[in-house]
């Protein structure tokens, strides 16, 4: 701690002279992290267009070499006039399905009965 002190309080500088160099070089050290922290992002920008094309290609290719498949009729048998909630319901749960399977051709529920 003493030789520290003594490096500091030998310099013939006067202080505003040693303070700006030290402004320099605090603020050299933070546009070099800045300028390293804009070259990540921008790398992390080009790989994010790259896997986004390859993707969007890939779905491209996808669509056109498979037909479009009819759309699937899913028919059940109505209980009462009121069940519009319950249809949506149904619907969404099989959307949800069919999506997890990957399946993203359409269908429409007809009519619906319950079982109990």
């Amino acid at each position: 701690m003493k030789q520290l002190l003594f490096l500091l309080t030998q310099d013939p500088r006067p202080f505003g002279e040693r303070a700006g160099e030290a402004g320099r070089v605090s603020l050299l050290g933070m546009a070099a992290i800045f300028g390293v922290l804009a070259l990540l992002w921008g790398a992390i920008e080009l790989f994010h267009l790259c896997v986004w094309a390859a993707g969007r290609k890939k779905a491209k290719k996808q669509t056109q070499a498979e037909p479009s498949a009819p759309a699937e009729t899913v028919e059940l048998q109505p209980d009462t006039p009121d069940d519009g909630a319950l249809g949506a319901a149904i619907t969404a749960a099989i959307t949800a399905a069919r999506t997890e399977e990957g399946n993203t051709t359409g269908f429409r529920v007809v009519s619906f009965r319950r079982l109990h």
